[in-house]
């Protein structure tokens, strides 16, 4: 059969009786039918498996209207279908709905089998293939090879083995994102094991011993065992038709529809946007809020879809639509779904998830819309770009961004930098980890924060800018590592300037009229004469002969250029008169080990009242430390 490189899965299609069950007996050697209603029915209810060689699982669907839930779990991880078509009935109307079916999940390619051959004259069957090619017009079994056979008889078989075994070893390579995840179709218990759970592993791979998570309850729970094609293996990979044995669980727990899933990539959501196609086949319009039944991979829940820009869909109509469930499915970017409605229970349509983890949209904004067609193309830069968006104000690591694209870490760090080139990101990196903002937020946070600084010196012309606290509250930025990469920014881009924790423009000038300035230099004279035995502002307003008002305003603005110091208790030194004590306090270690508040009172020629928080202000700087009733010299602090 040549090197398939991969598992390849194959999964049968059509209506109900056309000998789909009793074809793969004929490829395999294996009858699929194992429930005792299969048996009793002489029908396929749920999905069965057969192995042909080693490398090659198929699905046998059921056929029935009432079991196309069953079917659209089987199609929707196979690389190849086989489309059965039985030569007496011709085509049927499962036929169409399960080719419509394929369609909507893009199957790439199949084999159009015409069955029960033996039970029709030869002109019959050209009659029932010509049908066959009409129907597959316009569609991607166009131009596939249509294959005659006899259940009964053998004939044919032969030859559709080797037409399958031709397409395995010319199949592509499959692009694996690396994140295990497979959608489990069925569950059983072996006795001795437990809870086995079944399915198709869409992506990465897996290993005895290995945590692996249940979802979407979050469980995580040890994979004791696994098999492939009924053979105990240490590893299944993409591809793999695969039986997990997971233990600490119960088989009542676990259910068709749920995921087992690499921890924390996968999440369960109510909620996930989607392109939507309406089959020109439908009977009526799709309408805004209309309750549906939704399959996606081996899960079907009922919910109501949101249509984004649009009232209705026609048949034959594209658009965006928002999901809303009753129930959360687990999904992944790209993986497709179809849409029956939700009575009479019929296939309408179906599409491609667009988005798992949006925001509830506002109908018929551009803005929404936008954001959704440039994640159409499904390219690993729009997904990541879409994950930074939705992250806001806030820095986003790596290995968070990979989680929510469930891209491997590799794979995310190269787009990262390829979106920093084109300046669609920006990175800021601290003690080792880089941290990742979308760069339209920068810029819009950039211009919010010179915004709030130029408003706030038009209304606080005499104040030398506003504080750092006061500016993160103005912005409402939760994110501290955010807030001070953006000051960081404009300081390094000479945009803004902070002198003790005071943030201001570059280009500000406070604004002084002539008589503010002549107060100004009486009130800091003051200061500076009063030494460390300084007026309070009432004092200093009797003093000058100005109102208490003007005093306090002038003293603030003093305070604000820095001329004047609070060192608490509301005591005001002027700053040169705290750099003399500065002086003295180092001369005075020069000589002595220790000071004590009487000690720096006297060489201050000063009082308690006014020695002690000044003390505590050379603390609080790091110019003394406190050991007990004395202090000490922090060496440190002239380095």
């Amino acid at each position: 059969m040549g090197d398939s490189k991969r598992h390849f899965v194959i999964g049968t299609a059509g209506h109900i009786d056309h000998g789909k069950t009793a074809m793969v007996k004929r490829l395999t050697g294996k009858d699929t039918d194992w429930l005792k209603e299969e048996k009793e029915r002489g029908m396929t209810i749920d999905l069965g498996f057969a192995f042909l060689g080693d490398d090659i699982t198929i699905i046998d669907v059921p056929g029935h209207e009432k079991f196309v839930r069953n079917m659209v779990a089987g199609v929707s991880t196979v690389d190849l279908v086989l489309l059965v078509i039985a030569a007496d009935d011709g085509i049927m109307p499962q036929t169409r709905e399960h080719l419509d079916i394929l369609k909507l999940l893009q199957i790439k390619q199949g084999i159009v089998v015409i069955t029960k051959t033996d039970l029709v004259e030869p002109d019959w069957l050209e009659l029932v293939i010509d049908e066959a090619k009409e129907l597959m017009k316009n569609t991607f079994l166009e131009n596939s090879i249509i294959i005659p056979v006899s259940n009964e008889t053998g004939e044919g078989i032969v030859e559709l083995k080797e037409q399958i075994m031709k397409l395995v070893a010319e199949a592509d390579t499959l692009n694996d994102k690396g994140i295990f995840r497979m959608p489990i179709d069925r569950v059983f218990t072996m006795k001795g094991f437990g809870t086995v759970a079944a399915g198709t592993v869409l992506s990465g791979s897996l290993s005895v011993d290995q945590t692996v998570e249940l979802l979407p309850r979050g469980k995580k729970l040890r994979v004791r065992g696994m098999q492939k094609h009924e053979h105990s293996v240490k590893m299944v990979k993409m591809g793999d038709r695969a039986a997990i044995n997971i233990a600490s669980i119960d088989k009542n727990e676990v259910h068709r529809g749920d995921v087992l899933a690499e921890v924390d990539y996968f999440r369960g959501t109510k909620y996930f946007d989607g392109k939507f196609y309406l089959l020109k086949s439908a009977s009526r319009e799709l309408k805004h809020n209309a309750r549906i039944r939704l399959n996606i991979g081996t899960s079907e829940v009922i919910g109501r879809v949101s249509i984004l820009d649009k009232n209705e869909i026609s048949p034959g109509e594209e658009s965006f639509i928002q999901f809303r469930l009753e129930k959360p499915v687990v999904a992944d970017v790209g993986d497709r779904y179809v849409l029956r409605s939700y009575s009479p229970v019929i296939t309408i349509g179906g599409g491609a998830v667009l988005d798992v983890n949006p925001k509830r949209h506002k109908r018929f904004s551009d803005e929404v819309l936008k954001k959704i067609k440039d994640l159409e193309s499904g390219s690993p830069a729009s997904v990541i770009s879409h994950i930074l968006l939705q992250a806001g104000n806030k820095f986003t690591t790596a290995t968070e961004i990979a989680q929510q694209a469930v891209f491997n870490l590799e794979k995310t760090k190269n787009v990262l930098k390829e979106l920093i080139e084109e300046k669609r990101c920006f990175c800021f990196s601290e003690k080792g980890q880089s941290y990742y903002l979308n760069y339209n937020n920068y810029l819009k946070l950039s211009r919010i924060t010179l915004k709030a600084i130029s408003d706030f010196h038009q209304k606080n012309p005499t104040r030398r800018g506003i504080s750092r606290s006061d500016l993160k509250v103005t912005l409402d930025i939760e994110d501290v590592k955010v807030f001070n990469f953006i000051l960081d920014e404009l300081i390094r881009n000479d945009e803004i300037t902070i002198t003790d924790n005071r943030v201001a423009l570059k280009s500000f000038k406070m604004e002084l009229d002539g008589e503010q300035k002549k107060s100004i230099k009486k009130i800091a004279q003051i200061y500076y004469e009063d030494a460390y035995k300084t007026l309070n502002a009432a004092q200093i307003a009797d003093k000058i002969n100005m109102t208490h008002k003007e005093t306090k305003v002038t003293i603030d603005i003093l305070l604000e250029t820095g001329e004047l110091v609070n060192v608490g208790e509301g005591i005001i030194f002027h700053k040169k008169r705290i750099d003399e004590a500065i002086e003295k306090v180092k001369e005075y270690f020069s000589k002595n080990d220790k000071i004590t508040v009487a000690d720096f009172r006297q060489l201050l020629d000063s009082s308690r009242k006014y020695a002690v928080p000044l003390l505590n202000h050379f603390d609080g700087i790091g110019l003394t430390a406190r050991q007990g009733d004395v202090r000490v010299l922090n060496p440190d602090f002239f380095k």
